[in-house]
């Protein structure tokens, strides 16, 4: 890919090609020490095994973002949100891990409603959220489930987060007023929460997009893109998933607000094209989308159902692989090869 293209396809403009595939690189690497380090060497109890689960999540979030950034088609992004989904719950898991070895040390008594994202802290919460967006916005109701039993020490604590998952979960909280954030949620919570009128909405997300960036100095990844270094740059791209995740949940009209620089309008437009919130309820059973994005499996890997396979790695890559039959690498400009069961099993035609 040339430069030229990698800049017509990118999604923001801090993001050089170069430093794409540095990143990619880096990221890919951080994940495999991390993960091999969780397999052979670090014991569930020790303390550091629940720091690397959380880097290894904080990572594979990372890396959809990057690729979102890059320009990768929404469908590419679909295996790396299930990848950082399970990631979060081993984190989840090895946190609890931990903190009943510590209890058992102590004396003191177990805490077992603990989550290491705690939504006191403005980056754990903003990774919260990004996360239960990212789910409004490919229609993964069965994801948003998920995170919401993980993270069901701050149920109801939260008028955003409730509002968020609130199409998916089976016991919706519509009584919450409370938010741990006022800066900068407060202009979002009132684009929904007894908004004046459409426009009014709209206009709220405007002036929430407008300070956004600002709002969040001093985070781990503010400006990240001016601190360069040889072999990456630690950022992946500046991007408000919840204003696009509230737009589609409302129906909130983006035309006066999609082109600012971190609302990700292609999201917000494939998830309404794809019809994302009508697939988020309990009872809505798995789609075509939602099970491509379930049935996956990584080159070199065995294939772990008969069946037509596809990557969004290559364009017409669809073929029948058998069972246990290694799944192949294919050069591409997304990183690591991911095979996607085909919800057409029929046959090619002749």
């Amino acid at each position: 890919m040339t430069e030229a293209t990698f800049r017509s396809r990118r999604r923001q403009k801090f993001l050089t090609e170069r430093f794409y595939e540095l990143n990619k690189s880096w990221l890919s690497t951080l994940i495999l020490e991390n993960e091999s380090e969780e397999r052979n060497n670090v014991s569930p109890s020790d303390p550091a095994f629940a720091g690397i689960a959380g880097s290894t999540f904080k990572e594979k979030l990372n890396l959809l973002k990057l690729h979102y950034t890059a320009g990768s088609p929404i469908e590419a992004l679909l295996p790396l949100y299930t990848d950082a989904v399970n990631a979060l719950g081993n984190w989840h898991e090895a946190y609890l891990t931990y903190i009943k070895a510590l209890a058992a040390e102590s004396g003191d008594e177990l805490r077992e409603d603990s989550t290491p994202l705690e939504f006191e802290d403005l980056y754990a919460f903003q990774i919260a959220i990004d996360m239960v967006s990212l789910g409004v916005l490919f229609g993964d109701g069965a994801a948003l489930r998920r995170i919401a039993v993980w993270l069901h020490p701050y149920r109801s604590d939260d008028i955003l987060f409730e509002e968020l998952v609130s199409r998916a979960v089976p016991d919706p909280q519509r009584d919450i007023t409370e938010y741990f954030h006022v800066v900068p949620y407060d202009a979002l919570i009132d684009s929904f929460y007894s908004p004046e009128s459409p426009a009014a909405s709209a206009a709220e997300i405007e002036k929430y997009l407008a300070g956004w960036y600002k709002a969040f100095e001093g985070a781990p990844w503010h400006d990240g893109h001016v601190h360069a270094a040889e072999h990456q740059i630690p950022y992946y791209g500046y991007w408000s998933f919840e204003s696009a995740a509230i737009s589609v949940l409302h129906n909130i009209d983006d035309r006066s607000f999609r082109d600012q620089l971190v609302y990700p309008k292609d999201l917000a437009d494939w998830a309404r094209a794809n019809k994302s919130v009508e697939r988020l309820a309990p009872d809505a059973g798995i789609d075509s989308i939602t099970a491509a994005a379930g049935m996956r499996c990584d080159a070199n890997s065995p294939c772990p159902r008969a069946g037509y396979w596809m990557t969004p790695a290559k364009r017409g890559s669809r073929r029948y692989f058998k069972l246990g039959e290694i799944m192949p690498e294919v050069a591409s400009d997304y990183g690591a090869t991911i095979w996607q069961w085909d919800s057409d099993q029929s046959d090619p035609k002749l």
